[in-house]
């Protein structure tokens, strides 16, 4: 028989508004208080019902995930996180996969907001830099976090990796290894990501003094196949590059593909990097090395956020970024 709030209530010793307090979050609860409702919530194994609370309430306690993102493995990983910040908060969350670049995409979401229940939104990029799409939820009113997004003007809260900063040291690593002719594999343009990985791309190269050649750069679209498009491109050319950064380890992946049907050795003849530590990078051979972003932590803080946009909380920041870390494989070697 599952407990009831009033089972924790009676076994805490205290009153069924103060369980509502502490499970909810709300400030302004004692310490001791504290303790001793989550005492009785673990001895009990209270589970909160946030449907129940809604129909009682103003509040669905849903959180809905909108994205557009062809790289599996990061949506995952945000889900996952997403996910388990939510149900530690007593939230549900609603993930929806929305196509950005599709002429119905407002009037889609406007159906989501007129036809489902939720209490904020959880934009990742590059939703969240669509201007029609912030406009919609501040003239509904609906709280929403930003994850990753290009342009901060806006006042709602957001979190991001400091994608600059990691494309600026990975490129960095890759010319510390002797590397000067370095080809990158943009990302999808529509995304900020992109353009800050290109923009850490091109300080590395500036501050070192080395000429970047507009047949090192190609674009890309953050999919395999449009890695291997890229890679065909840049092994087949008059200049071709010792080293290639790739946006993303799908893309990096497609590298190692085609130079291995050229017949190119890797890392012996050309170093290729990656971005995201995908599970591709550790599944291939060579393994890639890459740049970790925090996305599982990103996606926690996010939901903290929101929740928090949702109950009027202040915050200590609107903004919060995360560092990413560079991780070294067999991917790379220094140059012959």
């Amino acid at each position: 028989m599952k407990s009831t709030i009033k089972d924790v209530a009676s076994l805490a010793g205290v009153s069924v508004k103060t369980v509502s307090r502490v499970i909810n979050n709300e400030p302004n609860v004692r310490p001791a208080m504290q303790d001793k409702v989550n005492k009785a919530v673990a001895e009990l194994n209270f589970k909160r019902n946030p449907l129940a609370r809604g129909l009682r309430g103003q509040n669905s306690f849903i959180l809905t995930l909108l994205y557009s993102n062809p790289n599996p493995s990061y949506v995952l990983e945000l889900q996952n996180g997403a996910i388990e910040q939510a149900n530690n908060d007593g939230y549900n969350l609603q993930i929806l996969p929305c196509d950005h670049t599709n002429e119905n995409l407002i009037d889609n979401i406007e159906s989501i907001i007129t036809h489902s229940s939720q209490d904020g939104f959880l934009l990742t990029h590059p939703l969240c830099d669509n201007e029609d799409i912030i406009a919609l939820l501040d003239k509904n009113n609906i709280p929403f976090v930003r994850i990753s997004p290009f342009h901060q003007e806006h006042s709602s809260p957001y979190v991001l990796s400091d994608d600059k900063q990691a494309a600026y040291e990975i490129t960095k690593y890759l010319i510390s290894l002797g590397h000067t002719d370095i080809a990158i594999i943009k990302g999808h343009p529509d995304f900020g990501a992109t353009h800050k990985r290109y923009e850490g791309y091109l300080e590395a190269m500036n501050e070192m003094n080395i000429n970047v050649d507009d047949a090192l750069v190609k674009q890309g679209q953050f999919t395999f196949e449009s890695g291997e498009v890229c890679a065909r491109q840049l092994l087949t050319q008059d200049h071709k590059p010792s080293a290639i950064f790739a946006s993303n380890d799908y893309m990096a992946a497609a590298v190692l593909k085609i130079a291995a049907q050229m017949h190119i050795n890797i890392p012996a003849n050309l170093s290729v990097v990656g971005y995201d530590d995908a599970p591709v990078s550790r599944q291939i051979w060579p393994s890639l090395t890459t740049v970790k972003q925090p996305i599982y932590d990103i996606a926690k803080h996010a939901v903290q956020k929101l929740i928090r946009h949702i109950k009027k909380q202040e915050f200590d920041d609107v903004q919060s970024k995360f560092q990413c870390k560079l991780v070294l494989r067999n991917s790379t070697s220094p140059k012959l």
